[in-house]
């Protein structure tokens, strides 16, 4: 314990040592810890399912479609269940937002519509209670609910009486007859409700609109899976050659599905905080070599009087030790703070995982940071218990401590040049962040805002519609507003729709003689509210305008290019390829500029605007444009739906500008993190540098005094310095430059309209790691100028 005390004591004299190292440790292990805890959560583990491996993704696919995914058919899920020999169940479900009146005020919440079989897909057991009886599930059975775990915490503070308690939905009461575990849903949501369909609908066979999830057998592979539905699917073309002949199926792995897009952010993330880990453990170990140079001659002093070599070693690796360990403590703890904040950063992500702290990144990182420390303490303890007093005074500051410099000139080249790539790395991120802030995005969303107001799909689809010709009447008469209307999807929202048309009058460039169109079905009002521009012909028509017998629709920039060279489209008329034969054609009465529906990123495609019916679409995105405040325009927005309907909640009010921000929000989040880590990165490299240029003044001291007594100017002593300086950099840059290049792939799939090897951003990221390291190297280089030769030689003598 004494031993102990007398290390504390030793690095209590050299506490700016002591917290450099607890603190480049710590952030090193920290950051590659927490990044890694939320990789490993997401793309590594499996999904919290029984035999997760044999959940799989089930669509119909289209062979004339060129995007060949579809949504499925009910009457097809259930022949797929029936004829297939791989599966034990395949299931559907929708998204169904509903309104619950049973507390005081109405809240919105956020469901879904599951048919027969989908508990059975997933396999997994009720936190209480069950989920549905067969009865449950078919049209007119008793109304029930199952609930997540948020919601049941949230509202109920997991009461384990909520079993029986009832939420009333659409003026029906819905008993809560289970609650699934918390890692149970793969997206927030509130409860599930039973599809329990119509006899109608279970006979269309063209209402596409289940999203399928399917439990293969034990031992049946994907492919196997796929090709069984693909001969399912063949069978059933015979009996319905109009619905079935040019249909298959796509079977897909669930867990891609759900973190696919997300792996190559987050990949990318973590190879920056895998660099940043090597800076530290790397300027680590460079400011342990250049703390124990400086005390070699203590050393070899402590030896010499009586102290043996392992009682000399010994006392060197207590110190290393200790601040090792405090370095591992606080990086423990810093990485809680960072998986908290990064979990609350990364609203993107899958739902069902839970972020915890993955011990094995924690024991890798601080193992390597403390194997490093301990190697850089160990080494140079043995060399000065090896040497005699004699020689090492004989020697002392002139340099004989070459073979550690050089590894030191080795640490700090590799953390110059990793440096480098994390710092193109941000600079590509900023300016592709800085490019898909300034798209073009086809409107202005500045003056406007957007919220949904609560309806159901199952609701009277008249009344919903005269509920939305009263909403909008009231949202034009406000004061200020300017245009109102609604839309199934707002822009940038991911909300990929395509169809195929047939254009009236217009040469056929498909195979199929049919053309490929993305589609929006909107309200009279809601262009002018987004601030879309018309180029030709008029708007919708006012909601009560609309007439069933001749349908209405705009048809964007894009599509007129691309399919009727750019000649005037107003007047003429096409038809969706999956409408029944008898229904009327639909006349293009305006041209309005391109959007970016799909996203921010992607670039506008033909896009059609239907003019919708009331209660066309019970549930659209409302956008009211105005001349003032947006946001002063949200609380009269809630007092017009509470007048006109006191039941319907209004949610997700937001600034349209907000929405579509939220579009790149991961791109956000990658840029940001890349620039902290480029920023500490920079930072590790210049205390390197720093120390390095410290080392090598303190060990040319008596040297430097000789020369500037013999005459050489202080200036001349500077040059060298940096000289030295500068050959170390051009060596880390250039090597940097070879791994940029070399990992140009990874960064090409994470940036927007910047190449990767662009020019400006790799020459901006090289002068500012030249200019950081030379304010890092000016201060020791200056020191050595104002070196008094008199007082140095006469020291050393």
């Amino acid at each position: 314990m004494k031993r102990w005390q007398q290390a504390l004591r030793a690095l209590a004299r050299r506490p700016q040592f002591a917290i450099a190292v607890v603190l480049i440790l710590a952030s090193g292990i920290a950051a590659n810890t927490a990044v890694f805890s939320i990789v490993d959560a997401v793309l590594l583990k499996p999904l919290p399912y029984p035999d997760p491996d044999r959940l799989v993704t089930v669509m119909e696919a289209s062979s004339a479609a060129r995007n060949q995914e579809s949504l499925i058919a009910p009457p097809r899920l259930e022949d797929w269940n029936r004829m297939n020999r791989t599966f034990d169940a395949i299931a559907g479900s929708y998204a169904e937002n509903v309104t619950d009146t049973s507390s005081e005020e109405p809240e919105r919440l956020a469901g879904r519509r599951v048919s027969p079989r989908y508990f059975d897909v997933f396999n997994t057991k009720t936190v209480i209670g069950r989920t549905f009886t067969a009865d449950e599930e078919v049209f007119g059975g008793p109304p029930a609910a199952v609930i997540s775990y948020d919601f049941w915490e949230r509202r109920f503070h997991r009461d384990p009486g909520t079993v029986g308690k009832r939420l009333i939905l659409k003026d029906r009461p819905f008993t809560i007859v289970g609650v699934m575990p918390k890692e149970f849903a793969g997206s927030p949501i509130d409860l599930w409700m039973p599809a329990a369909l119509v006899p109608f609908l279970m006979r269309q066979r063209d209402a596409r609109f289940y999203g399928g999830v399917g439990r293969m057998k034990p031992g049946v592979t994907i492919l196997q899976a796929q090709a069984d539905i693909a001969h399912v699917q063949k069978q059933l073309g015979e009996p319905f050659p109009q619905t079935d002949r040019d249909w298959s199926a796509l079977v897909g792995d669930l867990k891609e599905f759900r973190v696919g897009s997300h792996r190559r952010a987050l990949f990318f993330v973590f190879g920056a905080v895998g660099l940043l880990l090597l800076i530290a453990v790397a300027n680590v170990a460079a400011l342990i070599l250049a703390q124990l140079h400086r005390r070699e001659r203590e050393l070899a002093i402590r030896n010499s009087i009586g102290g043996t070599r392992g009682q000399v070693i010994g006392a060197v690796m207590r110190e290393v030790w200790l601040v090792c360990a405090a370095g591992v403590a606080a990086g423990g703890a810093l990485s809680t703070i960072i998986l908290r904040l990064l979990s609350k950063l990364t609203r993107s992500l899958p739902h069902s995982v839970e972020f915890a702290l993955d011990w094995r990144a924690f024991v890798f990182a601080a193992a390597a940071g403390t194997l490093a420390a301990l190697v850089c303490g160990l080494l140079p303890a043995i060399h000065v218990t090896r040497a005699d007093l004699a020689s090492i005074l004989a020697h002392g500051g002139r340099g004989v401590s070459g073979d550690r410099q050089n590894w030191q000139r080795v640490l700090v080249t590799a953390q110059i040049a990793l440096t480098l790539m994390l710092l193109a790395s941000t600079g590509l991120m900023l300016r592709s962040y800085y490019n898909l802030a300034r798209v073009e995005v086809g409107f202005d969303p500045s003056q406007s805002v957007t919220f949904h107001v609560g309806a159901a799909w199952d609701e009277d689809r008249k009344r919903v519609g005269e509920l939305q010709k009263d909403l909008l009447e009231k949202f034009q008469a406000l004061p200020g507003v300017t245009a109102a209307g609604f839309a199934n999807f707002l822009p940038a929202s991911q909300a990929t729709l395509r169809y195929q048309m047939e254009l009236e009058g217009i040469a056929r460039t498909e195979e199929s003689g049919k053309i490929n169109v993305g589609e929006r079905s909107i309200s009279g009002g809601y262009l002018s509210a987004i601030g879309a521009p018309l180029l030709a012909g008029t708007w919708c028509p006012e909601l009560k305008a609309i007439d069933t017998k001749s349908p209405k629709a705009l048809v964007n920039r894009r599509l007129v290019e691309m399919y009727a060279n750019g000649r005037n489209v107003v007047g003429r008329h096409f038809r969706f390829a999956d409408f029944p034969p008898n229904y009327p054609p639909i006349e293009i009465v305006g041209v309005v500029g391109d959007v970016r529906e799909d996203s921010v990123s992607a670039a506008p495609v033909a896009y059609v605007y239907w003019c919708i019916m009331p209660g066309g679409w019970p549930d659209p995105d409302y956008v009211v444009r105005t001349r003032g405040n947006p946001r002063a325009l949200l609380a009269q927005i809630r007092s017009v739906v509470h007048d006109v309907e006191p039941t319907r909640a209004v949610f997700g009010a937001q600034p349209l500008q907000n929405a579509i921000d939220a579009s790149w929000e991961q791109t956000r989040l990658n840029t940001e993190l890349v620039t902290v880590f480029g920023a500490a990165a920079l930072g590790l490299a210049s205390i390197g540098l720093y120390g390095l240029v410290t080392l090598i003044v303190t060990s040319h001291r008596r040297e430097i005094g000789i020369r500037m007594a013999l005459g050489a100017a202080p200036g001349r002593i500077v040059n060298e310095v940096a000289s030295g300086v500068a050959r170390l950099l051009m060596i880390g840059v250039a090597v940097g430059l070879v791994l940029t290049l070399v990992f140009q792939g990874v960064l090409r799939n994470v940036v927007f309209e910047v190449s990767p090897t662009d020019l400006v951003t790799l020459v901006c990221a090289v002068l500012l790691i030249f200019a950081t390291a030379g304010a890092a190297a000016l201060v020791p280089a200056r020191r050595a100028a104002r070196i008094d030769p008199a007082t140095v030689i006469g020291t050393q003598l």
